[in-house]
This record gives structure tokens, sequence and C-alpha cells, in this order.
């Protein structure tokens, strides 16, 4: 009897064994589909904001009194063109006491030089001793010292005059008024905001994947105005940030557009960059495909005889259903269903192909 049963334990961990490799080694249904090549540039839209290189916030250069504004916002400014004025009746009054004082001193100076020429010619025909010649002299020399000094000041008085008065630095436009008359302003307090029309560019931030293509671009760029009403221009990249905040995940790249824009500052725009393709192969799959690991990482499902090997790919970007991969061959048929079931070297049945369209 013990023998009978000793039979039978033996005999059902038998078939359960059996069953449990045959349960293992039973392929796993799937449908494959081979990636697509990503095509020889690829294209990335990307939206920004036109700007100018010159675009400022002014401040006067003395503090003081708003005494009178010239412009308003909106009004167009050319170079050199007073903006406001400060109340500077003090400081005229120290420049006309500079200008006062620096006509004393050159009268003095021209004094000292007649009275050196008069003992010259005396000393000449011997009728002036010598250290009166040497006392004139230096009465000279120390005329022409105190009259440089009353320039410096007379110089000073009439700078310190000018800064009361705020002068736009480039042709433009105003935007931005952030004062009026009868307000303490110091030369720390920005008045106006000043932007120029000219020195165009579509200011735009390139995400960090992209950077290493950004390098070396040197292609026109077509930009799309989102107003609708402008035709798309062409510009090119005119400078590339290679820097970012310490919580940035993007760069800013700034595109030049034409002088003959009509775009305005302030304006919308999508770049369209054509991107050459980088040395390792890019290619389609769709999003079905890709195991995520919990690290981040993932991987995909190469088929061959039957039998699917895991592959570590990198994720470049996604695009709806498919997903812009790189570390996969172009030539081989990957899984594209019923991945979450695979494992390395798993028996599989491809039960159908499907095609992939980028």
């Amino acid at each position: 009897m013990y023998g009978c049963v000793k039979y039978l334990f033996i005999l059902l961990v038998f078939v359960g064994i059996s069953y449990t490799t045959s349960a293992q080694d039973s392929p796993i249904e799937v449908t494959a589909a081979y990636p697509v090549a990503s095509q020889k540039y690829q294209s990335i839209t990307l939206s920004g904001a036109v700007s100018s290189a010159n675009d400022a916030f002014l401040a006067p250069l003395q503090a003081g009194l708003v005494d009178k504004l010239f412009v308003e916002v909106g009004d167009k400014v050319q170079q050199g063109q007073p903006l406001l004025t400060l109340d500077s009746k003090l400081a005229e009054l120290a420049l006309q006491q500079a200008e006062a004082e620096f006509e004393v001193g050159t009268v003095a100076y021209r004094e000292a030089e007649r009275l050196l020429k008069e003992v010259d010619a005396l000393s000449q025909q011997q009728l002036a001793a010598k250290t009166l010649y040497q006392q004139r002299k230096a009465e000279v020399a120390n005329a022409k010292a105190e009259l440089a000094r009353r320039n410096a000041t007379l110089a000073l008085r009439t700078e310190i005059v000018a800064r009361h008065t705020l002068k736009a630095p480039f042709d433009g436009v105003i935007y931005q008024r952030v004062v009026d008359v009868g307000e303490w302003v110091e030369p720390t307090t920005a008045v106006l905001g000043l932007v120029s029309q000219q020195a165009k560019r579509l200011t735009i931030q390139v995400p960090q994947e992209y950077y290493s293509y950004f390098t070396s671009l040197n292609s026109d760029i077509s930009i799309h105005p989102d107003t609708g009403l402008h035709d798309t221009i062409t510009g090119k990249l005119e400078r590339l940030v290679a820097a970012s905040g310490s919580q940035g995940r993007s760069f800013t790249a700034h595109i030049a557009l034409p002088e003959t824009t009509d775009l305005l500052v302030g304006m919308s725009a999508e770049a369209e960059i054509m991107l050459p393709q980088l040395e390792n192969k890019q290619l389609w799959l769709p999003a079905s495909a890709i195991r995520q690991h919990p690290d981040g990482g993932a991987s995909v499902f190469a088929i061959h005889n039957n039998k699917v090997s895991r592959v570590l790919v990198n994720i470049v970007r996604q695009q709806g259903d498919a997903v812009l991969v790189a570390n996969a061959s172009a030539d081989q048929l990957y899984a594209i269903s019923g991945v979450s079931r695979l494992y390395n070297e798993a028996a599989v049945t491809v039960t159908n192909r499907s095609e992939i369209n980028d």
C-alpha cells in the first residue's frame, strides 16, 4: 500500500512539473513590425516670440524732480532725442558760477603771462633781476594750474546739467512709461521702456535633447507667424546660449529675422527647424513596443527564430502613438503587442505584422 502511494505521489509531481514546464514554454502570441527609419532630416517646431537686440529700461543719470516729459507710450524716437528733463535750476546756477570762475582764472593767467613777458624783456636788457623773472615764471605756472582746475570744475558742472536730460540711446519705440511730471527719480529708477524695431530676432527655448543638433545648425529656418496675416519668412540661427538655469531643461536660441520683415517685437511665431540626423540611428516604433523600466530606462523585444531578446534603447521623443528611439536596428522585427508578458529568450508566435507610419 505504501509503495502504491509513493508511486502515485511521484507521478503527480512529475505531471505537475511537466505541466509547468509546458506552460512556461508555450509560445506567447504577439504582433510585430519592422521599425521605420527616421528621415535624413527630422523637423521640429518650436514656439517663440519676436524680440529685439536693443530693448532697454531707461533711467536718468542724475537724481531729481521730473520737470518735462517729451514722449508718450507708442512714440517713435531717434537716437539722441530728449525724452525727459529733470529740474536743473540748482545745477545751472552752479554751472554759471563755474563759468564765472573760469573767466576769472583765464584773466589771471593772461595777466601772469603779460607780467612774465614784461620781466623777460627787462631781464634781456639787464634791467630786472633773475629772481624776479623766476618769480613771474612760477606765477604763470600757478595761474595755468588754477585755470586747469577751474576748467575741470566747469566741465563737471556742464556734465551735471546735461545729465538732467534723458536722451534715447538708439532708435526705437517707447513701449512703457512709469513716471510722471513732478515725481522724484533716482539713477536706479527705470522711467521709460524703449525697444528697437531693428535687429529683430525670434527667441525660442530649445529642449536639452536637441542642443547637440543646434550646435552645428547652419541651414535656413522657416518662421510661421501666429497672426495668420503675415507670410512665412526665412531666418538664420544667430546665437545659441550655451547655459541654462539650474532648474532649466532648455537652452535659449536667437533666430535672426530679415530686416525687411514687418513682424513687430512681441509677436509670436513658430520656427520649423530641419535638424540633421546624428550618427546613431534613430527609428520609429509604436509606443506599445516600449517596455518602461522602474529606473527610467526603456527596452524593446527583437524577434528572431520565434524567440525574443531584450534590446535597451534610448527614447528620443514621442509623437502621438509613435516613439523615436536610438540603438535599435532597422532590419529587425520587434514585438509591438503583449510586451508586458515578454522576457529574454521567451518563445513567441507572431500572429500579425503591422505597418508603421512615420
